[in-house]
């Protein structure tokens, strides 16, 4: 069994192993609704996860572009330059903490 917290709609927006908080109601681990919800959220992870690969792909393109000088930074809107800086930071301090393999270094995974 499975307890559930609902939305205003009715639909489960939560499943727990155990009753806890506002989950009170026991539905069957086969139940169409826990299937659905397993199913909604276990898609949505996956477009999350394709969403972040994708996005370090755009990156790397644009960096490719900018060492083979067919743009420059500067080129680029302030907000765009902003987030590339950020998120080169970002990765750099993943790397040096230790953090290798997972998806910091320079190498995207096909």
């Amino acid at each position: 069994m499975l307890y559930v917290v609902r939305d205003g709609d009715g639909r489960i927006s939560e499943l727990h192993p155990m009753p806890l908080g506002n989950a009170k109601e026991a539905l069957p681990t086969d139940h169409p609704e826990v299937l659905q919800f397993i199913h909604e959220r276990w898609r949505q992870n996956e477009l999350d996860q394709l969403d972040r690969d994708f996005v370090r792909v755009i990156e790397d393109t644009i960096e490719l572009l900018m060492a083979k000088n067919l743009i420059l930074f500067t080129d680029l809107p302030p907000k765009v330059q902003e987030k590339l800086l950020r998120r080169k930071e970002v990765r750099q301090q993943r790397h040096y903490a230790g953090n290798f393999g997972s998806g910091g270094d320079d190498i995207i995974p096909l």
